[in-house]
């Protein structure tokens, strides 16, 4: 019972009192009892269980060893890897230390090398390439290979054993670049020989394209550079001569008012008639014509208002030849004299700047002065003799004195562009123009003091005289008022600080005034009214010199000194007039 007990699960009760009872009846009886029956689903878990079991049986025996085979083959293959790696690494150790110690040999061998080896391609452009700015960059490559060679040789350091053969490429390098470097230059030279006549400044900016090539020559062969510069001389010597030979023959062609002895103070007046022994002429064509100047053309020259402009405009561009040759408009002499001594300037002054850049040797600039002197010295000399053909048969005293101040003015303009050798030429013109403007000074006083002393004739409205002569401007009065002012107007040009009473001009002036004054006085004397007659004559003069202080004054606000003459003759005449008129 006690194990019926344990497998039924249940207290099974004791029928003490009926132990007769048949025990299987009450097995069965009491089986029918829903409390004691089997649960199905815990049988039919069990039995999943029971085959699940199996299939894990049947999967260990089946399954597992194919496994257990295949990782234990990649765990021999792991080991075999991790083997391999080990050596890789220990490659990868061993080749870093080889490479660092290949960079540091690498590093102690690399300067040499670069200091020593030439590039093909350097000695392909030295010998075959093209002369240009590019090409130039070789000359800086072979001076510094140059110094690196030298500096191996002064220390004893270390070098290949091909050394020398590498120093004697340098030196065929060397020798490379002045030779194509003479040929370059004596190329450009030869160019401005050619009758195609190349432009100068052309042929200059390809050369100071390639300036440092003469530098290097002046190095390495010096007497060569001097011979090549030398021979730039002689050929730009030849070119100026030939180039300004035509343009003063251009020049020459150009029409010139020609003012001959009737242009006087004195002349083309009702008293004085105009001579015809005079006759206008073209400087130096020798044609002439026979008709002589009107008393109109006389008496406007000596008006010069409009001939200031070639002191006072701004354009100072040189009139071409082409122009010169065609141009019909009448000029006076100061027209081809600024022109001609302009073009001379701006010539030199380019030529000056260039062979400063270009062929310069040496820090003193004397030997360029000598060189700048050499080239144009036939050129100076042949623009003197066109100034004397210009003024020698001229009377045109303005034109000479405005050419006087044009050559202040260039002198002014050279010493600004630092420009040698012009000064002392444009001293040589003055020393011809001064000379003549005294010569023409010297004629207008001997007019001056050969006119007719009368107080007949037209006064200066062009009225007839009146009855009493002392009562009317004379006519020499009205001329001389329009030359004293235009020659003190060009006075006034002279805007350098300078000791007036030290220029001719000063004293000219006050010669040719003290002539007219005597003229004057001996005029009044034929009056009947003397005091009277002077006092008007020189109210006149002060007058039309008053109406032109404005320019005095202008001169003063632009900073410049005043005009002494000025001043002083307009003082003069106040004094005259005050003097008079008391005596009146």
């Amino acid at each position: 019972m006690e194990a019926l007990r344990t497998i039924v699960g249940t207290e099974i009760p004791s029928h003490e009192s009926d132990v007769s009872v048949d025990l299987y009846e009450d097995f069965v009886e009491h089986a029918k009892d829903l409390r004691f029956r089997v649960d199905r689903s815990s049988t039919q878990a069990l039995q999943e269980l029971e085959d699940q079991s199996e299939l894990i049986k049947s999967a260990i025996e089946t399954s597992i060893p194919p496994l257990q085979t295949y990782f234990a083959d990649l765990n021999d293959k792991f080991k075999a890897l991790t083997h391999d790696l080990n050596l890789v690494r220990g490659k990868s150790l061993e080749l870093n230390k080889m490479l660092t110690k290949n960079a540091e040999d690498l590093g102690e061998i690399s300067p040499l090398v670069n200091d020593l080896v030439i590039s093909p391609e350097i000695i392909t452009q030295i010998s075959q390439g093209k002369i240009n700015d590019a090409w130039v960059e070789n000359i800086a490559y072979v001076r510094d290979k140059q110094e690196i060679y030298s500096k191996y040789m002064e220390t004893d350091q270390e070098v290949p054993s091909d050394f020398a053969e590498l120093k004697h490429l340098l030196d065929i390098l060397e020798s490379i670049i002045v030779e194509r470097s003479k040929r370059f230059i004596v190329s450009k030279i030869k160019l401005l020989r050619d009758q195609r006549t190349v432009p100068s400044q052309k042929i200059q900016r390809q050369l100071l394209d390639v300036r440092e090539i003469f530098q290097f020559l002046g190095q390495k062969n010096y007497s060569l550079a001097l011979e090549l510069r030398q021979a730039y001389a002689y050929t730009m010597r030849w070119y100026y001569k030939q180039f300004f030979g035509r343009y003063m023959r251009s020049l020459t062609i150009l029409q010139f008012l020609v003012i001959d002895s009737n242009y006087a103070l004195g002349r083309g007046l009702s008293t004085t008639p105009i001579s015809t022994t005079d006759r206008f002429a073209n400087y130096f064509s020798g044609s002439y014509r026979a008709s002589a100047p009107t008393n109109q053309m006389i008496n406007d020259y000596f008006q010069i208002e409009k001939r200031l402009s070639v002191l006072t405009q701004e354009d100072n561009t040189v009139m071409v030849s082409q122009i010169a040759e065609n141009n019909n408009v009448p000029n006076y002499l100061e027209v081809g004299f600024k022109n001609l001594n302009l073009a001379l300037l701006d010539n030199c002054s380019v030529e000056f700047s260039f062979i400063t850049e270009f062929f310069q040797t040496s820090d003193s600039t004397e030997d360029l002065r000598g060189i700048l002197e050499q080239i144009f010295q036939p050129t100076f000399d042949e623009a003197m003799e066109y100034t004397k053909r210009l003024i020698s048969p001229s009377y045109d005293m303005f034109g000479v004195l405005i050419s006087i101040w044009i050559s202040h003015h260039l002198q002014f303009e050279s010493q600004k562009r630092l420009v040698p050798v012009f000064d002392d030429f444009l001293n040589g013109q003055l020393m011809l123009l001064w000379p003549k403007f005294q010569q023409l000074v010297d004629f207008q006083c001997e007019n001056l003091r050969s006119f007719p002393i009368s107080v007949t004739g037209k006064s200066f409205a062009g009225r007839k005289e009146e009855s009493d002569p002392s009562a009317t401007t004379h006519e020499l009065t009205v001329q001389f008022s329009k030359f004293l002012t235009s020659i003190l107007l060009l006075s006034l040009e002279h805007k350098e600080s300078v000791d007036e009473r030290s220029e001719p001009l000063y004293n000219s002036i006050i010669r040719i005034r003290n002539d007219f004054e005597t003229i004057m006085t001996k005029c009044s004397k034929k009056t009947k009214f003397p005091e009277r007659f002077l006092a008007l004559n020189y109210t006149y003069l002060l007058n039309a010199l008053q109406k032109n202080s404005l320019s005095q004054e202008k001169r003063e606000q632009e900073g410049y000194p005043p005009s002494l003459i000025f001043q002083e003759t307009k003082s003069h005449l106040e004094e005259l007039v005050k003097a008079f008129s008391t005596i009146t």
